[in-house]
């Protein structure tokens, strides 16, 4: 029988962390507004440790104010802290929501660092057996390290973790864990506000460890030390040493109110999870946990052509050609989709495109589009020109919300009554992409016009209210333009 694991994670050290391992936070932001930076990084850093790990039992603790027993005692502890930036703060409480539908436990004690909620669990599963890891930004808690616990410290950027054991330790430093609280006592923490002696450092505060064990033997032998400026205030700072090893020790029976066995994993909420997700941006972790969800699908009237009859464009319509792959330079055109609201009509493979009635009403007509760099290069290719443009829906979400996926569907999520299956869910991905049944490529295909159709005058009300509609008229869409003719174009290299 496998022996019971539990991971213990310092959540608020861990989430500080990951706030700034992503410095670009204006790329990390959900639907309404609300950073995400440190809710990602977080859910990252927390995946790939219980990934490694492998955690039966599995508790994140918080600190629940700044007010502790350790302020009480000296109230300048932790007092040089800057203070918490507002974006950072107003993440937390989405973290501990995540984590809540995720099934992972959350805790926090009043009056008590999350260091001594993890230290006091520690000590009481290393006395029913369990093996111990303990996962944190403060190395305060390599401390807790024994042959049962090891402990591991986020270096730099969201995957570099060092594992603190006993042996390590000893290699690292020539101390043991518990003796990195006397070293602390000694030279202070700057980043807790823990005094310590004044001018003892790293090197003489090791020097006197490694030499007397401990802080309490130091002192009962500080007759052996030769006179020195380090003896004088040794001797004048006795009660601040002691102080600050009291500051410095985490305390292993904080009152915790829940048992070792408690902390067992349990379901994740599915469906909660799902919406945080959504509402979060998070499609990375959408699609990789909780995969694609299916969609309720409606019917939907369109008209499926092989021949084009001039005059069915009308300048109302928007036009969608549909690729396989990305390279809209060379990729085949595997369905031709236009319409407005009164009218779809679909197309499959590239037919239409080399019909002349077909290229003489896309070049007098067609002002409306997704994508129109994309879709002027792929018409240039059938020798089809589009010089201009009225409305490109994917440059409007694109400046309603830079941040977010731009793709139909999710245009359809947030502006339109529609659903519609992913890309993905239609047409698969890596070696499973492939071009579905005729009838579900043109259906798809109309479901698309449909969202472009329906979505425009609510993203123009949305533009105008943002007073970004001159923006997307007079600055965007002219430069899609400019950017297909330079691609087309190319750039004459010198090999």
């Amino acid at each position: 029988m496998s022996k019971n694991k539990l991971l213990l994670v310092d959540g608020s050290s861990i989430a500080f962390r990951a706030f700034f391992a992503i410095q670009n936070i204006e790329s990390f932001k959900s639907k309404s507004g609300l950073y995400t930076n440190a809710i990602y990084g977080f859910h990252t850093m927390l995946s790939n440790i219980i990934k490694e790990v492998k955690p039966t039992h599995l508790l994140v603790a918080f600190d629940a104010g700044k007010t502790t027993f350790r302020t009480e005692m000296f109230s300048e502890y932790k007092g040089g802290r800057e203070k918490i930036v507002p974006e950072f703060r107003e993440q937390l409480p989405f973290i501990k929501e995540m984590l809540k539908y995720q099934g992972i436990h959350t805790y926090e004690l009043v009056n008590y660092e999350a260091d001594d909620i993890i230290g006091t669990l520690a000590r009481s599963a290393e006395a029913e057996g369990f093996s111990v890891e303990i996962f944190s930004g403060d190395r305060d808690l390599t401390q807790l390290a024994t042959k049962e616990t090891t402990v591991q410290i986020t270096r730099k950027g969201v995957n570099n973790l060092e594992t603190f054991t006993p042996n390590y330790m000893e290699e690292k430093l020539g101390i043991t864990p518990l003796q990195l609280i006397d070293l602390k006592a000694l030279m202070g923490d700057s980043s807790d506000n823990i005094p310590g002696v004044t001018k003892i450092g790293e090197k003489t505060g090791l020097k006197l460890i490694t030499s007397y064990g401990t802080l309490e033997n130091l002192y009962e032998n500080i007759d052996e030390l030769k006179p020195s400026k380090m003896k004088e205030n040794l001797v004048n700072e006795k009660e601040i040493a002691f102080l600050s090893k009291q500051l410095a020790t985490i305390d292993v029976n904080a009152p915790v109110e829940l048992a070792v066995d408690d902390l067992a994993r349990i379901p994740v909420d599915t469906n909660r999870l799902r919406k945080f997700y959504e509402q979060m941006n998070f499609r990375k972790f959408l699609e990789a946990e909780l995969g694609e969800v299916k969609v309720k699908l409606e019917a939907i009237d369109f008209e499926v052509l092989d021949t084009y009859q001039a005059g069915l464009i009308t300048a109302d319509d928007f036009l969608y050609l549909q690729t396989l792959t990305d390279n809209y330079h060379q990729a085949e055109v595997i369905g031709v989709a236009f319409g407005n609201q009164n009218k779809i009509y679909v197309s499959k493979g590239d037919n239409l495109l080399h019909q002349a009635a077909f290229a003489k009403d896309v070049t007098e007509k067609i002002k409306k589009t997704y994508d129109f760099k994309q879709l002027k290069i792929l018409l240039a290719r059938f020798d089809i020109l589009l010089d201009d443009l009225a409305f490109d829906s994917l440059l409007a979400k694109y400046i309603l919300n830079a941040e977010t996926s731009h793709e139909i569907n999710l245009i359809a999520e947030n502006y339109t009554s529609v659903a519609i299956e992913s890309d993905v869910a239609v047409f698969g991905k890596g070696a499973k992409l492939a071009v579905p049944a005729d009838e579900i490529l043109c259906t798809h295909l109309a479901r698309k016009i449909q969202v472009l159709v329906e979505s425009e005058e609510k993203m123009k009300q949305a533009l105008v209210a943002h007073q970004q509609l001159d923006l997307l008229l007079e600055i965007e869409q002219p430069l899609a333009n400019v950017l297909a003719k330079m691609e087309m174009r190319g750039i004459k290299v010198d090999t």
